[in-house]
């Protein structure tokens, strides 16, 4: 399916951005830590968020890891898979806060 096709539309929804926002009390980020395997990035990740959700901050931790196990995983690790994984997790982490 071509994303020029003309049934392919965008749809907007009844709760908007800014009454998101205001249910959470703060606007939506992205935070994406990126470095070698092994290197702690999802360790630090998840203390970042345990520390934010402990102040009351709604969150939500897209793993890498995670993401290859089904989102991602008929991608292998080429440098073409590597940025079409990158392009996959963007595009839902777009999603996530609205930076459409």
């Amino acid at each position: 399916m071509a994303l020029h096709d003309e049934n392919v539309v965008w749809h907007s929804h009844p709760v908007t951005l800014q009454q998101r926002e205001q249910h959470h009390g703060h606007r939506g980020v992205v935070l994406w830590f990126t470095g070698l395997s092994g290197s702690g990035k999802s360790t630090v990740a998840g203390a970042l968020e345990e520390a934010l959700h402990k102040l009351g901050v709604s969150t939500y931790l897209l793993d890498g890891d995670n993401v290859r196990h089904g989102l991602c995983s008929d991608l292998g690790f080429s440098d073409a898979d590597r940025k079409e994984n990158i392009r996959r997790v963007g595009e839902v982490a777009n999603l996530m806060v609205e930076l459409i």
